[in-house]
């Protein structure tokens, strides 16, 4: 065998047995938790019948599984706003979420909301529908509500809803220790 392909070898068995000094007896896989961490849920913190109060209709809330949330409040009746509530956690907050949308169509107003670090709201009318927006910060949770509202529609009543919907995201966001 000539000279370099004995050290070649030397040197390829060296490193097969040192990866071997590093292996594990064991054979069982690693197992998986399973019990997944808690989800959060916007729809844990609104009642029906507040919103029922705030937008003057009748709502079927559907809020998933504890491990597939969803958060949706559809009208009963044809016609009425609609509205799904959703979150992300984002630590550098709402500003910077906001940055990060670039510029958005509506009317933007700034927000105080009770015990949030930062709330905003964007109004707009698209396709004969009046489109309501809301965020609201809690430390690193941004909480997002969307209501859809055809024709005819209260703009006044709406966007008195989803600042009710915000102030109580908020709220249940505190009561949970979020901040």
């Amino acid at each position: 065998m000539p000279e370099r392909a004995r050290r070649l070898a030397v040197v390829l068995v060296g490193a097969v047995l040192s990866l071997t000094a590093c292996s594990d007896d064991k054979t069982d896989p690693p197992t998986i938790d399973e019990d997944p961490p808690a989800v959060w849920n916007p729809c844990a913190g609104l009642a029906k019948p507040a919103l029922q109060r705030a937008f003057g209709v009748d709502f079927t809330k559907e809020d998933g599984e504890p491990t597939a949330p969803r958060c949706t409040f559809t009208p009963v009746e044809t016609g009425g706003p609609a509205l799904d509530a959703n979150y992300m956690l984002f630590p550098a907050g709402l500003d910077a979420a906001w940055d990060s949308m670039g510029t958005l169509a509506g009317d933007v107003e700034e927000l105080e909301v009770e015990g949030a670090d930062a709330a905003r709201l964007v109004v707009k009318f698209a396709q004969g529908s009046l489109l309501v927006t809301g965020f609201v910060q809690n430390g690193d949770l941004i909480q997002m509500v969307n209501l859809v509202d055809p024709k005819p529609h209260d703009r006044a009543l709406d966007v008195a809803g989803v600042r009710t919907v915000l102030a109580a995201l908020s709220a249940h966001a505190n009561e949970y220790g979020v901040s």
